[in-house]
This record gives C-alpha cells, sequence and structure tokens, in this order.
C-alpha cells in the first residue's frame, strides 16, 4: 500500500510510505501493481488534490485491483477545476473508493468524453462509499455515469451537478 500527500514528492526515490508519500495520485498510480490477491490501496492525506495545488492531472485513471480511500469527506478532496472529469475506470475489477469529496469535474466533447463529470464507470463494478460528488457539469451523468456496470454505492451524496443533455446527479445505461 502507498500514501500520497501534498506534502509529498514525485521522485523516483519516494518510497511512498506514509512518512515519505508521493505528490500525486497519477504518480502513485504508475508505481504500483495490485492483483486480484494483492489489491494495493493508495491513502489519502486529508487535503485537496488539484492541478493548482499538486499538479494531479485529471482524470484519475483507476487501474483494477487498487482502492482509493481519502481521511474523510470533508478533508481529502479531489477537485480537477474544470480540467476534466476526476474518476475515469474502464474495465475495472476489485476497486473500492472512499472517503473523499469529488468536485470541479468537467466532462464534455465526444462519446464517451461527454459523460461522468465527477464520475466515469465504464464495465467496473466498484464499492464506492462515504463520498460526496458535488458540483462538477457534463452532457450526460455530471456526477456520476455509469455504463455496463453495477457498483455498490453506500453513503453516497450527489448534489449541486449540472446536466447539458441529462443525469444531472446519475446517468445509468446498459447501451
Amino acid at each position: 500500500d502507498v500514501w500520497v500527500g501534498t506534502d509529498g514528492a514525485d521522485e523516483t526515490t519516494t518510497t511512498g510510505t506514509e512518512q515519505d508519500p508521493f505528490k500525486t495520485i497519477d504518480h502513485a498510480m504508475s508505481r504500483i501493481y495490485g492483483t486480484a490477491n494483492n489489491p494495493i490501496t493508495i491513502s489519502l492525506f486529508g487535503s485537496t488534490y488539484a492541478p493548482s495545488t499538486t499538479g494531479e492531472v485529471f482524470p484519475i485513471r483507476i487501474i483494477s485491483n487498487v482502492n482509493l480511500i481519502g481521511q474523510g469527506e470533508e478533508i481529502t478532496i479531489l477537485d480537477a477545476e474544470e480540467t476534466g472529469g476526476v474518476i475515469k475506470m474502464v474495465d475495472c475489477q476489485n476497486n473500492i473508493i472512499s472517503h473523499l469529496t469529488i468536485t470541479g469535474g468537467f466532462a464534455f466533447g465526444e462519446w464517451p468524453n461527454n459523460r461522468g463529470g465527477g464520475m466515469y464507470i465504464y464495465k467496473s463494478n466498484p464499492i464506492i462509499s462515504h463520498i460526496t460528488i458535488s458540483e462538477n457539469t457534463a452532457a450526460y451523468g455530471s456526477g456520476m455515469s455509469f455504463i455496463y456496470s453495477n457498483p455498490i454505492l453506500t453513503h453516497v451524496t450527489i448534489s449541486e451537478n449540472t446536466a447539458e443533455r441529462s443525469g444531472g446527479g446519475m446517468y445509468i445505461s446498459k447501451s
């Protein structure tokens, strides 16, 4: 398991421990490889992860067998600052995303880039819990967009998201 914090560094010598965290989630993803028998958890310190604060690149592309866990919805914030969607999952299995806020997502353009300002979930079945999804925009599913997916949602608050066409809070499609 690895840690990410705004006081961390994305250097080749950084170990990703709680005492020596990576700076960005994107860099942490490039340094890990989880398996079905040994999933990896990326733990986030309570802070705002955004292009202007950490240089975070959005959308954050989650891969199979990786969990993304914050310290709490009020203190761990993923803010895309309208540079793209916040989280994107395609063909992923064995994932947990919890204890954080997802905001500032922006998803427009051609399909599929116009879906899921906050979260775009395609052919994936994550467990999503203790999450706030707010102030995201997209053509479809500005808060969350699920296509061919069966996530488990618990303690999820979706509010103040704006869709140009449909699914301001959530867009669900099997096609």
